[in-house]
């Protein structure tokens, strides 16, 4: 059992409920919510016409009926795709989201971690910070909303355009290992750091806290693991499986 008083992080959904539902759906989005997260994690990327959705990979295929790039299809052919059946047919007829769908149909207590995937996708311009500051800004949801990436000068340029949407910068080892997260953040003007269970050290969260930086790791989806962090001190963890973390953190 964790000890009395220990640290009690925030349950993030990783895609969703994602060890249970196919991730980055509404089904996934709302059977977290029901599982009492306090936040959903998803990617997001851009349409050959502009419009931003829901989906991790560059390609279709994986969590699809589909084929191709997304940066290649439009809107409509993506919308037309079955994203829930190749995890079970329970799940079929599925659509890939769309952000504006994601921030407006779901409790407005649920907050939002938005992953921006711009690998992959050569097209410069702000077109992709500017819709997702117009969806945000839309739905009124600037308060709850926390934008990252591994793309630490898109961040950069999104913090320029709207430095009310928090945003946190996601580690990448072979680029980031060396430095800390306080200096690593500072320079893109974010507020919180995300590493992977195997790369969090308990240098890392003392750092962070140390320069009022929310600190995050992601991969937590089992119980060890989840005891792992609290000991370390993180302010939340992404998972699979947030019902299983809820209810652990509850009868902790």
């Amino acid at each position: 059992m964790t000890p009395k008083g220990e640290h009690r992080p925030l349950v993030v959904a990783h895609r969703g409920s994602s060890g249970t539902a196919p991730e980055n759906t509404m089904a996934a989005f709302h059977m977290a919510a029901a599982a009492g997260a306090d936040m959903i994690e998803f990617d997001i990327r851009m349409t050959l016409d502009g419009e931003v959705v829901v989906h991790h990979d560059r390609r279709l295929g994986r969590t699809s009926n589909g084929s191709g790039r997304i940066r290649d299809l439009a809107l409509v052919e993506l919308r037309s795709l079955d994203a829930g059946a190749w995890y079970s047919r329970s799940f079929r007829g599925e659509r890939i989201p769309m952000l504006r769908e994601v921030l407006h149909d779901l409790p407005r207590s649920l907050g939002m971690n938005i992953e921006v995937k711009t690998d992959g996708d050569g097209r410069r311009g702000s077109a992709m910070e500017k819709s997702i500051v117009r969806a945000v800004r839309d739905a009124r949801r600037s308060d709850s909303v926390l934008v990252t990436s591994f793309d630490h000068i898109f961040l950069r340029r999104f913090h320029r355009l709207d430095p009310g949407i928090q945003t946190g910068a996601l580690c990448l080892p072979i680029r980031d290992g060396l430095r800390s997260a306080s200096l690593i953040v500072r320079r893109i003007g974010a507020s919180a750091f995300i590493c992977s269970r195997a790369q969090l050290r308990a240098r890392h969260v003392h750092d962070a806290h140390a320069h009022g930086i929310t600190i995050m790791t992601y991969g937590v989806n089992t119980l060890a693991a989840l005891a792992s962090a609290r000991r370390k001190g993180v302010d939340a963890v992404i998972t699979n499986y947030p019902e299983r973390m809820v209810r652990a953190l509850r009868i902790a």
